[in-house]
């Protein structure tokens, strides 16, 4: 029964959209040539393009993230083996 109704729904919303479509007039638009130059700054090529590559270097930085703040791996080994040296050192004490 839900089926139906939709179906119903559908093909009458596509033959209204078809008759509003055959009913439309020709409108006449006039456009006036315009300097490249005019207009305000933001609707000029060049301000989108610095926005453009503004926005691609902050996400480049954003996505980076802290990849620079990183130990290198011979820190964090030479860290680990100390522990385990200062380990062994104080079972040895206790032992």
């Amino acid at each position: 029964m839900i089926k139906y109704i939709a179906v119903l729904l559908i093909t009458s919303m596509t033959s209204v959209v078809a008759c509003a479509q055959d009913s439309l007039s020709e409108i006449e638009i006039e456009v006036e040539p315009t300097a490249i130059d005019g207009g305000p700054f933001y609707a000029q090529l060049w301000f989108w393009v610095v926005i453009g590559v503004v926005f691609l270097l902050l996400l480049i930085v954003l996505l980076r993230g802290s990849g620079g703040k990183k130990k290198p791996e011979k820190e964090v080994e030479e860290k680990v083996e100390q522990t385990l040296i200062n380990n062994q050192d104080i079972n040895e004490v206790k032992g």
